[in-house]
């Protein structure tokens, strides 16, 4: 797989943090779980939106016309 893609995989996970009491004895003790999530929306919206970058960086208008035909079909907001 190519590294960039493996970048935006990384980038399309979440973190999540969750407080809660984790002493029976004590109620006023709280602990904190971190959990990572995987957005595939996300995911798919990072490449998407990678794919609109590189034909905007090959496209010799300034209204980036291509990018925003590929952003569109995919639903993608600016």
């Amino acid at each position: 797989m190519k590294e960039r893609i493996k970048e935006l995989y990384e980038q399309a996970h979440i973190e999540r943090q969750q407080e809660y009491f984790s002493s029976v004895v004590d109620p006023t003790i709280k602990s904190v779980s971190v959990t990572r999530h995987f957005d595939l929306d996300l995911f798919a919206e990072l490449i998407v939106r990678e794919c609109a970058s590189a034909v905007n960086s090959r496209d010799d208008s300034d209204t980036g016309f291509w990018a925003n035909i590929i952003k569109e079909h995919f639903g993608v907001k600016e």
